[in-house]
């Protein structure tokens, strides 16, 4: 597996149609198996790429955004973050970075 950094990518601004996070009118993720396996990657290896645009062929550039507000969630119910947004997550990110540099 050919490792990239993704550290400057941005978040996509919304869930796409085509989003492993969506869920149906029950609450239920179209792949189940599929999204607990990437929500356990985001968890304990990385960020994930939003697929969306190996579909067309395109470059992926961005971070999916379902994957992010699932760990947004995640880290803020353990306490790591102060509430679960992006600002934050940047913030904290901020600080560990200068922690470990």
């Amino acid at each position: 597996m050919k490792t990239v950094d993704i550290s400057g990518y941005p978040v996509m601004l919304k869930q796409l149609s085509t989003c492993p996070f969506r869920t149906d009118e029950r609450g239920r993720h179209p792949d189940s198996v599929l999204a607990a396996k990437i929500q356990q990657r985001c968890l304990t290896q990385a960020s994930q790429n939003c697929h969306h645009p190996s579909l067309s062929g395109q470059p992926e550039t961005h971070l999916c955004r379902g994957a992010r507000d699932f760990q947004l969630q995640i880290f803020y119910r353990l306490g790591l973050l102060t509430d679960p947004t992006d600002e934050v997550w940047k913030k904290a990110r901020t600080r560990l970075a200068l922690l470990f540099a």
